[in-house]
């Protein structure tokens, strides 16, 4: 398995695996290739024999924080620690470009995503009641989550 930057390449593989990693809400091929081509955006895709089985992408949000904008792994492969792998490589890339804070948004009714990000360090410290447009197991909130990355 290798770790690298997202190319262009990437991308008719990445959507198939937003379908499956997310059911509900997957982001379409022009949000994709808008967030990897957003200014400032940072990467990692996962790959293993030539195919996308993983990815994490974050923005800047402001000075002090970058946004994990999305994170996912084939279904097939979770609990095998590729989602934490991903999620540590994208940490170490914020503080390489002095972020003090992760955050990211989860929906409120994910428990695994929940707590795969507390098991990371993640706290919820806002709840955003109709933060996306489908619903996902009886509601459309999301819990806004946040890590201070060193002390």
């Amino acid at each position: 398995m290798i770790f690298r930057e997202y190319e262009p390449r990437d991308l008719d593989s990445i959507v198939e695996l937003e379908k499956r990693a997310f059911p509900v809400g997957p982001y379409t091929r022009s949000m994709l290739r808008k967030i990897f081509n957003t200014k400032g955006s940072f990467n990692f895709i996962a790959e293993e024999n030539g195919k996308v089985i993983g990815y994490v992408i974050a923005l800047p949000l402001d000075e002090k924080s970058a946004d994990i904008e999305s994170i996912a792994v084939d279904p097939d492969l979770h609990r095998g620690g590729l989602g934490s792998k991903l999620i540590r490589l994208i940490e170490e890339g914020m503080l390489k470009r002095s972020f003090q804070y992760s955050v990211l948004e989860v929906r409120d009714m994910y428990e695994e995503a929940i707590n795969f990000y507390r098991k990371h360090g993640y706290v919820a410290v806002t709840h955003l009641p109709s933060y996306y447009t489908q619903v996902f197991r009886g509601s459309r909130g999301a819990y806004r989550m946040v890590k201070k990355l060193h002390d």
